[in-house]
């Protein structure tokens, strides 16, 4: 894959899932390393408040080998699967026993970025296998970013002033007291020039 994958919450993982619900298909979700486990437990939660009814199985084999000799026992709508630890040797097995991996319903492995970047340079059918389907876990950070800057343009656009303009306004003291303003300033970090005046 030359694109970076798409960042998305687990809400929105699990309604892709239940939208593809019925059909045979491979994700692959990213998380931070150690995340895995939490991870898993987040899709699940969010699969089971959208439909109750949805049949989720979760495994978290420590090996590729110890994955194929489980797998074909499971007939859960959607598998979570724990493939953190996966190293090369891992993803190659995977790799050269990809037909083994065919089921009916959707399988989700869960892992990280760096397993992914060994995943990708050893593993080249089992990686056409999964398609576009690959998608990295939302950054709550990103997301908050995101939001404040949309709110200070908003603010902006309200005003017809610069970040700037407003800082200067509150070191000497001459800012209007509307909340707007005061909001401004915590959002750009400068929330101690609320108590200067």
């Amino acid at each position: 894959m030359s694109a970076a994958p798409k960042s998305i919450a687990a809400t929105e993982l699990a309604l892709r899932l239940l939208v593809c619900r019925g059909a045979r298909a491979c994700f692959i979700y990213l998380v931070r390393p150690g995340d895995t486990a939490g991870a898993i437990e987040e899709i699940d939660a969010e699969l089971l408040a959208l439909d109750d009814q949805v049949a989720i199985g979760t495994l978290f084999p420590p090996s590729a080998a110890r994955l194929l000799h489980e797998w074909p026992s499971r007939t859960e709508d959607v598998l979570l699967v724990g493939a953190e630890p996966y190293t090369k040797d891992d993803w190659a097995l995977l790799d050269r026993r990809c037909s083994d991996l065919a089921r009916e319903g959707l399988t989700v492995f869960v892992t990280t970025p760096s397993a992914f970047e060994t995943l990708m340079q050893v593993a080249p059918h089992f990686a056409s296998w999964l398609g576009g389907l690959v998608f990295s876990q939302e950054d709550p950070g990103e997301r908050l970013a995101a939001m404040r800057q949309r709110r200070l343009a908003s603010l902006r656009a309200w005003s017809g002033k610069t970040d700037e303009e407003v800082t200067r306004a509150a070191e000497s003291d001459a800012l209007p007291r509307d909340p707007e303003y005061a909001e401004w300033l915590v959002l750009l970090g400068r929330g101690d020039l609320l108590d200067a005046g």
